[in-house]
């Protein structure tokens, strides 16, 4: 925006640090337990088989409920953090689930992990979760969000890397019981206390600006680099509601691309010891894979998240599929190469998964950013939780029926093919972009 022929306007950074990046790092933890405990079911998932009796779909069916349920809070988990932000939100979460936890340390029935770790806990990871961090983060930053949300969400990756592990080893020495109650621990002693003290839900709450500039006329030759850019004003000045956003073709796309990447995500990750187990590695060795596969995830959040502020969402999202797709080819050809196959999957697929992360809430905030951003991304999230709920399902009962992971896993690159296709649908570049000034 152009004041006279010499000046214009720039976003000027304040002193000091930024607070924006307190709530990244206070995200990071978070999610990095509250996805261990999401991931750690992959190892539960073969204790409690083994101890149980139950079929592979039967287990699978519990970790289905658990996403479908954290999936379907979502809606109202948007709307309590566009209300209340993450000081209120997120510690009641991390409350319900230490509880949840404690009473599935307890089971001793099918019907019993439906309830306190299908649908309470799932319930309780929405509330401190992937969707209600998507509600407040983007609001911190918009020339980084990218980067921002890649980093935040990398904590999720961390999780995979040091509690799966952990699970695995605790689970190992003292039963699957007594993890459980460990993990109830690190819940209630983190989680709570980071949020309450440093949660804050947007900018505005401390008289900041997001990316914490403050705006300011300046010299022509002193304009920063890169701006984002408002390619469609008419669609971006739109006061955006649930309502006026359900009645689009974008948000519908998003909805198909969100439905898809997750069936592909959660499909492998939740079987992806298993199919190690069933190539002739040990559960040890799988769930030390199983790490480097977070490892990577976090490298991924990071470097996708950052690509796509700079190549933009569409082909960034585009090169993640492919590097996903490679992942799972080495999964598949585990059966015929042991050699180097384990470790490639967990780099490819770890790297590719990494940057649905940063790129979902990213693409959807250039399209719908606004006061009920919470709200429309958390039902757009809806379509990520049946994707990710039918996909881990069908596999076990794909794996039950053929005796092999072959078909369901075949089933994952058109699931990525689709996943790729909606996001350009979509076309959040059309929207807003980040481009060089000059």
């Amino acid at each position: 925006m152009r004041a006279n022929n010499n000046m214009t306007f720039e976003y000027m950074k304040k002193p000091g640090l930024y607070y924006g990046w307190i709530i990244v790092g206070v995200a990071f933890v978070t999610l990095g337990i509250a996805f261990g405990v999401w991931y750690s079911f992959s190892v539960f998932f073969l204790a409690v088989i083994k101890e149980f009796g139950w079929s592979v779909a039967a287990a699978s069916s519990v970790f289905s409920i658990f996403i479908i349920s954290q999936s379907f809070l979502g809606p109202l988990t948007g709307h309590l953090q566009d209300r209340f932000g993450p000081r209120l939100i997120i510690p009641i979460g991390a409350l319900l689930l230490t509880v949840c936890l404690v009473v599935v340390s307890r089971a001793s029935s099918l019907w019993e992990f439906y309830i306190f770790y299908g649908v309470l806990a799932g319930a309780a990871v929405s509330l401190l979760g992937f969707s209600s961090h998507s509600a407040f983060i983007p609001k911190w930053f918009e020339r980084k969000r990218g980067l921002a949300i890649g980093i935040a969400m990398s904590g999720i990756g961390m999780g995979m890397l040091f509690v799966i592990p952990l699970v695995e080893r605790g689970i190992t020495i003292f039963g699957w019981r007594t993890t459980y109650l460990f993990l109830a621990a690190a819940v209630l002693g983190l989680i709570v206390p980071l949020n309450l003290i440093f949660g804050r839900k947007s900018p505005a709450e401390m008289n900041l600006s997001p990316d914490g500039f403050i705006t300011r006329e300046v010299e022509e030759h002193m304009m920063p680099r890169f701006s984002v850019k408002v390619v469609d004003p008419v669609w971006a000045e739109k006061d955006w509601t649930l309502k006026r956003a359900f009645g689009t073709k974008r948000f519908w796309f998003l909805v198909g691309s969100f439905f898809f990447g997750s069936w592909v995500y959660q499909s492998t990750l939740l079987h992806s010891i298993s199919a190690m187990v069933d190539s002739g590695l040990s559960r040890e060795s799988g769930a030390y894979y199983f790490g480097i596969l977070g490892l990577a995830g976090s490298a991924g959040k990071i470097l996708f998240g950052y690509l796509s502020d700079v190549m933009g969402r569409e082909k960034v999202n585009s090169l993640a599929g492919i590097v996903t797709g490679l992942g799972i080819c080495c999964l598949l050809l585990m059966h015929e190469f042991k050699g180097p196959m384990p470790l490639l999957f967990a780099i490819f697929f770890g790297l590719g998964y990494g940057a649905a992360a940063p790129l979902f809430p990213s693409a959807s905030a250039d399209i719908f950013l606004g006061r009920s951003f919470g709200l429309i991304f958390a039902v757009i999230c809806i379509g990520g939780g049946l994707g990710g709920s039918l996909g881990p399902y069908a596999a076990g009962l794909l794996r039950d029926m053929t005796g092999s992971y072959t078909l369901p896993f075949g089933i994952c690159f058109a699931g990525l093919m689709f996943s790729c296709l909606f996001i350009w649908l979509a076309g959040p570049s059309k929207v807003r972009r980040l481009v060089r000034f000059r």
